[in-house]
């Protein structure tokens, strides 16, 4: 799945590489005064990889009757929709939130089992998932240069800040595999993380098109209960959630 978004992220960019190199024109700088801008608004559009990261513990070495033994993480793929704020704090730092909405419709989290031998025993957890991002961060960002023939058209950047998430099907009863309701749903609805990213600034005519890889690394613990009941989270210590961002900002 990862392999499939770094292919959709070279073509992106190389489509924008042959659609700049064919432009005509060569002496216009666009957006002149763009730096000059105390704050700028935006929308935001992309898709993102989810997969949960798994701490065990000495349950997984020597389980009881019907305790979980072998759990591994499922890739879920959102569709994201945001809006795009930028604060200019000095030439080369800025203050950015990019409240968005990422769509997916149920999650496949991880799949399970007590008997890692017998395949017939595996389950997978399945869980609606409508997530609301609140990400605020630093950019930093160099100067603009010249590239494709045409002045001051591009620059890069770097990202780096916390994200603030909530799962708004996080109070819904859990599937299992075999269509039986697990009862309640283990894995919080609000999560945070830190966010690390990089993109690259295209200056166009009227507009500012911005593709941009980001990486979220969850830091709070998602496990909601801690009940004998429920053997699945008693082998488990932590339960984490990561995330892989492709999204275009369009702004200005």
């Amino acid at each position: 799945m990862q392999h499939l978004l770094r292919k959709q992220i070279i073509l992106l960019i190389a489509f924008m590489v042959i659609t700049f190199a064919a432009f005509s024109q060569t002496d216009e700088v666009f957006q002149p005064n763009h730096d000059e801008l105390r704050y700028y608004l935006g929308m935001s559009v992309g898709i993102s990889n989810n997969y949960l990261s798994f701490k065990r513990n000495t349950n997984f070495s020597y389980p009881r009757p019907g305790e979980v033994s072998f759990i591994q993480p499922e890739q879920t793929f959102y569709l994201n929709l945001g809006l795009t704020g930028t604060l200019k704090l000095s030439n080369h730092i800025a203050l950015r939130s990019n409240p968005t909405l990422l769509i997916s419709g149920s999650k496949t989290a991880f799949s399970y089992t007590s008997d890692p031998s017998n395949p017939s025993t595996f389950q997978t957890y399945t869980i609606p998932s409508v997530i609301v991002d609140l990400p605020i961060g630093f950019k930093i960002q160099s100067d603009r240069y010249n590239a494709f023939k045409y002045p001051d058209i591009m620059r890069h950047y770097l990202l780096t800040g916390i994200k603030f998430g909530f799962d708004l099907g996080s109070e819904k009863s859990a599937t299992l595999g075999n269509g039986q309701t697990y009862g309640t749903n283990i894995i919080k609805g609000t999560d945070m993380a830190y966010e690390l990213g990089l993109g690259l600034s295209f200056f166009l005519r009227y507009a500012t098109i911005s593709p941009e890889v980001k990486f979220s690394y969850g830091l709070r613990d998602l496990r909601k209960i801690s009940d004998p009941r429920y053997p699945l989270v008693n082998s488990l210590d932590k339960i984490t959630s990561n995330f892989v961002y492709f999204t275009i900002h369009i702004e200005n």
